[in-house]
């Protein structure tokens, strides 16, 4: 049930023949995922089986797989982020089919009847991001802690520092003028 990956396909006929299909896809011929990335290097795995669901519904049920290099958003370091996706698509001509969705299924519109194969799995790789990437507070602790300590002294030598009144100038130059 194995077969390579076609760029274009129609989920239809796919779905009536019970078609799947597995491999890898490297991450650097993800265009829109590689602007997330601070490493284009890694495979996805993916396994997509086209089947018929609820209401004689075209369905794409299977995983993606992955490990992103992103980067941390505390230390900015990269980190790698671990990505088990399960795929649950529910193919819609229309947008307004949306409404007649079952809640677990996510739609996929099918633009002129077909779509891309590729974009599915990018689509997963990149819904599975986080917003704000950051490793365990252990991993990247050393980090933080001398982040901390910087910090920290700024503000003990903002406190230390006489503060300095903007209009002091001002006082001293009228005071020039009344002599």
């Amino acid at each position: 049930m194995s077969s390579p990956l076609p760029e274009f396909v129609d989920p239809w006929r796919l779905a009536e023949q019970g078609k799947a299909f597995s491999g890898t896809i490297e991450l650097k011929d993800l265009p829109r995922l590689r602007e997330a990335l601070m490493s284009e290097e890694g495979r996805a795995e993916f396994e997509l089986r086209f089947e018929r669901g609820d209401q004689r519904r075209v369905c794409i049920r299977g995983s993606v797989t992955a490990t992103l290099v992103l980067e941390c958003q505390r230390c900015l370091e990269p980190m790698d982020y671990p990505v088990d996706s399960p795929v649950d698509l529910a193919v819609i001509e229309v947008v307004e089919e949306v409404a007649r969705l079952p809640v677990e299924s996510e739609p996929l519109l099918a633009e002129e009847g077909r779509i891309r194969l590729m974009d599915v799995v990018e689509d997963e790789l990149l819904l599975s991001i986080p917003q704000v990437p950051r490793h365990d507070t252990r991993e990247c602790g050393g980090h933080i802690e001398a982040l901390a300590a910087d910090a920290l002294a700024d503000i003990q030598q903002a406190e230390e520092t006489p503060e300095i009144n903007p209009f002091a100038v001002l006082a001293g130059l009228k005071s020039n003028q009344k002599n």
